[in-house]
């Protein structure tokens, strides 16, 4: 009895360096809407998207502290997996069937007046579906498990696309090809045919686009890689030569893409952006309008609803797509490096959770992956603020008005405070065993 009552004592029941961080975003993203509600001439516009925001807050909370005591040992059951997955694609297909057309996309299912997406979901059951199938590398072949996911993770892929959401299906896949990638083998080789890879598909897609032979300053480098991968190790050149030809047919279904598949507004945001003086000023309005918004801060910002870009309806979706910007500009450069600092926080302490739950690999695959999708979409979210890369509809979690993303980062935070706990229990009885061994 004394040592169960110790051992409850003894235990953590929140991890201070997680909670910290997400507080203060959530606080920094209500703050910010708040703001947005200010009118120019005084008073507050519709206040319903700052309260919807506040219930979905406290229902992600909710769900937050009940994952964190859940026993995750049930995701290691296919079953389950299995259950999760059919669910996932039932509601993809629900989408396009039953959703409605908002702004020319079905992207939302709309259940007692609330509005579901199921694309944020269908994130989170790439990474927990991954994570496990790797986890089964000591029962097959871990290239085998490698097509099985990638296999599982194309209807999710199309049914997203088929919204249409091109930005949110690609975010998706490259989630899980980047968890797939640190679930194998040998990192060393895996780097070395990630490069090959990476840099010809880049060739291939910035001759489509630019139209011009640039193309060689990215295959020089992939080529001198696959010699020198080709020679290093023997038992390496089988896998060199197989990333070649993949890198070869994906490089020309990229062309193919970019040709035949890719709609006209697709293609306007990517040229925009790698050539933005010979487009129309209408292309990169959005993008234009978000980087007055956050230069005009400067470096302290214009102070708490202060804002002009957002308040006179210049800065377009500001409470959604670019609600950095917004905060940018009445918080400054130095609120955005804090803002940044907050986010790099709770992404690093996902990777360290990974790695001391390294022992366990649906466990660790799992921290990593609520952590790359995190980084994901922060980094394509600002990106796209101050014009770094073609703009996208991704929201930036915990700050953009959204139901879904909010609840849904709120949950997979709570798997990783989850595993979190469970370390530092570990450690702590790992820790007494010791001291108790020692003593006797």
């Amino acid at each position: 009895m004394n040592s169960i009552l110790s051992s409850v004592k003894g235990r953590k029941w929140f991890s201070l360096p997680l909670i910290i961080p997400l507080i203060l975003i959530i606080i920094i993203g209500l703050v910010t809407l708040y703001s947005t509600l200010i009118l120019p001439t005084g008073g507050l516009g519709d206040t319903s998207i700052l309260t919807k925001q506040i219930l979905f807050i406290i229902v992600g909370c909710i769900l937050f502290i009940v994952i964190s005591y859940l026993d995750l040992s049930y995701l290691k059951f296919w079953q389950v997996q299995l259950i999760i997955y059919l669910i996932t694609i039932v509601l993809l297909i629900a989408v396009l069937i039953f959703g409605p057309t908002i702004k020319n996309v079905k992207r939302w299912l709309v259940i007692g007046g609330v509005q579901i997406q199921p694309s944020e979901i269908a994130k989170l059951t790439v990474i927990v579906l991954t994570a496990f199938i790797f986890s089964l590398k000591k029962k097959y072949n871990e290239w085998v498990l490698f097509l099985f996911s990638f296999f599982l993770m194309l209807p999710i892929f199309f049914l997203i696309y088929k919204e249409p959401s091109g930005s949110m299906a690609f975010l998706t896949l490259a989630i899980w090809f980047i968890i797939a990638f640190l679930g194998l083998n040998n990192p060393l080789r895996n780097s070395i045919l990630l490069s090959i890879i990476g840099l010809t598909v880049g060739a291939f897609l910035l001759t489509s686009v630019v139209g011009n032979n640039i193309w060689y300053l990215l295959l020089i480098p992939a080529a001198i890689i696959a010699i020198f991968g080709f020679y290093t190790k023997n038992n390496w050149k089988t896998f060199v030569i197989i990333s070649v030809l993949l890198a070869l047919f994906v490089g020309g279904l990229t062309s193919i893409t970019w040709n035949k598949v890719l709609k006209p507004y697709q293609k306007d945001r990517i040229i925009a952006f790698v050539n933005p003086e010979e487009t129309t000023d209408d292309i990169g309005f959005n993008v234009n309008q978000s980087k007055i918004a956050i230069g005009s801060g400067q470096i302290f910002g214009k102070g708490f609803g202060n804002g002009t870009q957002s308040k006179r309806n210049f800065l377009p979706e500001f409470r959604t797509d670019f609600i950095f910007a917004s905060y940018a500009e009445e918080f400054g450069l130095l609120g955005g490096v804090f803002l940044i600092s907050l986010y790099a926080a709770i992404i690093v302490i996902c990777f360290i959770a990974a790695i001391n739950s390294s022992t366990d690999t649906i466990q660790s695959l799992l921290c990593v992956g609520i952590g790359i999708k995190i980084l994901l979409e922060v980094f394509i979210n600002i990106g796209t603020n101050t014009g770094g890369i073609p703009a996208t509809g991704i929201p930036l979690p915990l700050m953009s008005a959204g139901g879904t993303i909010t609840v849904m980062t709120l949950l997979e935070l709570g798997v990783v405070h989850n595993i979190i706990l469970r370390n530092n229990q570990k450690i702590r009885t790992e820790n007494a065993d010791i001291i108790t061994t020692y003593e006797d």
